[in-house]
Parts: structure tokens; C-alpha cells; sequence
């Protein structure tokens, strides 16, 4: 193969440069810092001096060139590390988004329940901002009715069978599912993923389910368990027996329906759309 793709998670690059851009702190709301109140770097530490009652918090931004110039310089400093370090050449890449604002995410649909953990104000102020200098600068592609996660599978299929590498430049361990190079930007760590421990994680997620996007797996099993259930060298079809198994005694009459939720909110897309092929 010559030349290398590298995808880029564009949500990463973008939640990552624009709060390296802000600075949120907290105040007593009856000496605030325009005032010249104290302002405290952390909850526990305002705490210590404020009642909850009247403790609040701002975010101190900094101008959006610094935002902007964050995404850029993330984007750039994985390019320089795979070139020089790693001694990938005739590199290209592309960014990919989530957006789903004209079309619902189909995860949402599954289980409205999904994601709901999540504060909705948890984002930078610049996102948007960010959002559109990716697009327009770096490759950037906003998907739409599914999550930046579900184009990787099939852009890594597209870059192979144009005689391309596939690296995929993310923290986010879900894309573990996907075998293949993948790099971590922030630990500086490259790593590449066999179709087999790929396979492992999704049947290990379906235990242990997924605490960050709100999908309950099986009751009283975690990481280690999962890690425990479903060990190194376990077959699909093993694995799919260990994770019925529980599931039956979760859900009695209702296990296929849950089983089936979870393969759905679970399974990283491999081509556009896709359907879980572990389903029952």
C-alpha cells in the first residue's frame, strides 16, 4: 500500500481546543469578582470558603483565534508525530463530526434514554465556531442521523481499497472496536488493533455497558468482570453464548429486546448505514 489516511475525530479535536480556550470558575454571587470577590479554580476549592447556596460560576474565555488555533495546532502536531516518528508518508486526512441538527441521531430513537446523563450545557462556547473552521480548513464532515464514530469503519474500508493506511486519531475507546492503526493524540500512544481483540471490546462493552453514554449492561458486571467473562482468544460465538446467558437472567421474557438495544447503541457502523450482525 502507499500513501496513508489518517481520521481524525473531529468531536475530540473540537470539545479539546475549544475548552483549552476557556476557564470556568467559581465565585460567592454576593462578591463577585467584578466586584473584587475572590474567584476559585475548582468546586472543592471555592467550597472550602463559599456555602453552596451562594456559590456560582463563569467561564473566562479567551479570544477565538486561540480556540481556533488549538484545533489547528492538535491536527497539525498528529500529522508531524505519524510523519516523523512514526514514518508514515503521502499523508491526507479528513475530519469527521457529529452533528445530527437536521437529522436525529438513530441511537436516540433506539433508547431515548441514551446520552441522557449528559449535561447539555457541557460545551465549549466556541463550539460552532470550531465546528465550522474544521469544516472549512481541515476536512472536516458533519454526518448526520449517527455519530462521527460510525464513519470510520467505512472510510477505513474506502482508504484500503485505494491502496491507502488507515489511522484513526482519536482518545475515544469505542473506535477500539475498529481493527486497525489507531493513535492517540493526547498519550501519544500508536497501537494497532487486530480483528480479534476489535471483536473483544464490542462483546465486552455489551457486558459491562457504557457508563459515559448511559447504556446499562448486565447488573454487577464492570470492566474487570467483562475482562474476566470474556478473555483473550474467546470466539464470537463464545462470547455471544457468555453474553446471552446474562441477559436471560436479567430480563427474563424481555432479553432479546434488551440484547438487541444494546447491539444497537453499541455497534460501531462498518459501512453506511449498518446493522449489529450479532443481533438475535
Amino acid at each position: 500500500m502507499t500513501g496513508t489516511l489518517v481520521l481524525f475525530d473531529g468531536d475530540i479535536i473540537a470539545y479539546r481546543a475549544g475548552f483549552a480556550a476557556e476557564k470556568k470558575v467559581y465565585f460567592d454571587i454576593r462578591n463577585p469578582p467584578e466586584k473584587g470577590g475572590s474567584s476559585f479554580n475548582t468546586k472543592k476549592e471555592a467550597l472550602k470558603e463559599v456555602d453552596k447556596e451562594h456559590l456560582d460560576s463563569q467561564r473566562n474565555l479567551e479570544p477565538l483565534e486561540n480556540a481556533l488555533q488549538n484545533a489547528k495546532s492538535l491536527i497539525n502536531g498528529s500529522l508531524e508525530v505519524l510523519k516523523d516518528s512514526h514514518g508514515m508518508t503521502d499523508v491526507k486526512y479528513v475530519t469527521f463530526i457529529s452533528g445530527n441538527d437536521q437529522k436525529p441521531n438513530f441511537r436516540a430513537k433506539v433508547d431515548p434514554e441514551y446520552k441522557a446523563n449528559r449535561d447539555p450545557k457541557h460545551k465549549p462556547t466556541y463550539l460552532k465556531e470550531l465546528v465550522d473552521y474544521l469544516v472549512k480548513n481541515h476536512g472536516g464532515f458533519v454526518t448526520q442521523g449517527c455519530e462521527a464514530d460510525d464513519f470510520f469503519g467505512h472510510a477505513q474500508s474506502d482508504a484500503i481499497q485505494n491502496g491507502m493506511v488507515p489511522v484513526i486519531v482519536s482518545i475515544d475507546k469505542d473506535l477500539a472496536q475498529l481493527p486497525g492503526i489507531h493513535y492517540n493524540l493526547v498519550k501519544n500512544e500508536l497501537v494497532d488493533i487486530s480483528k480479534e481483540d476489535a471483536t473483544l471490546v464490542f462483546w465486552r462493552q455489551m457486558l459491562e455497558g457504557d457508563s459515559v453514554d448511559n447504556i446499562k449492561g448486565v447488573v454487577g458486571i464492570g470492566k474487570v468482570k467483562a475482562k474476566k467473562y470474556i478473555p483473550a482468544k474467546t470466539t464470537d460465538e463464545e462470547a455471544k453464548k457468555i453474553v446471552t446467558t446474562y441477559y436471560q437472567r436479567d430480563h427474563d421474557d424481555d432479553w432479546e429486546k434488551e440484547y438487541n438495544k444494546n447491539c444497537d447503541l453499541l455497534w460501531i457502523w462498518r459501512k453506511i448505514p449498518d446493522e449489529c450482525p450479532h443481533k438475535v
